[in-house]
């Protein structure tokens, strides 16, 4: 004779399905429960307007923008001789033994193609500057007078973390 087994109470697919959407009410939760930090939101750029945007009109941000792209599209081809050069400073370091000629000339050469990114980049700028109102020139006189980055605050979850940081030399 055959064996008898017994039915299982709860089928196999049921308990797979039970199985399944546990899983995707963690995973939901635990991008909830994840979200975003506790603290102030930072100055930076996700989500907020640049300083020197705030309180200007559709048309005059719409104009920054353009003027912005168009000064960093100007300046495409230094910004290609810039990837090449840190390319070659990549290169120079990984030189065995240690190159201590070439790893300057390399550092010259990507300092020298640094300063034709900016200038390129400035050029365009003075040329359309003159697009601006007063109001847009005196908030980007601000912005430029500052040292880059130094408008975010580094916060998390409402506490500075300068503590748990190495110095910076």
């Amino acid at each position: 004779m055959s064996e008898i087994r017994p039915k299982r109470q709860i089928p196999f697919w049921l308990t797979l399905s039970i199985m399944a959407n546990l899983l995707l009410v963690g995973l939901v939760a635990g991008m909830l429960l994840r979200g975003q930090p506790a603290g102030p939101p930072s100055d930076g750029m996700r989500g907020h307007r640049p300083p020197m945007l705030e309180g200007a009109s559709p048309e005059d941000r719409i104009l920054v923008r353009r003027m912005m792209r168009e000064a960093f599209l100007s300046a495409e081809t230094e910004v290609e001789k810039r990837r090449a050069a840190r390319i070659a400073l990549g290169e120079a370091l990984q030189i065995d033994p240690y190159d201590r000629e070439a790893v300057r000339r390399a550092f010259v050469t990507l300092r020298t193609s640094d300063e034709a990114v900016h200038s390129e980049i400035h050029e365009t700028l003075v040329d359309r500057l003159d697009e601006l109102g007063i109001a847009q020139r005196k908030a980007l006189a601000e912005m430029l007078s500052r040292e880059p980055g130094s408008h975010r605050r580094r916060k998390d979850r409402g506490r500075d973390r300068e503590d748990d940081r190495p110095a910076r030399d």
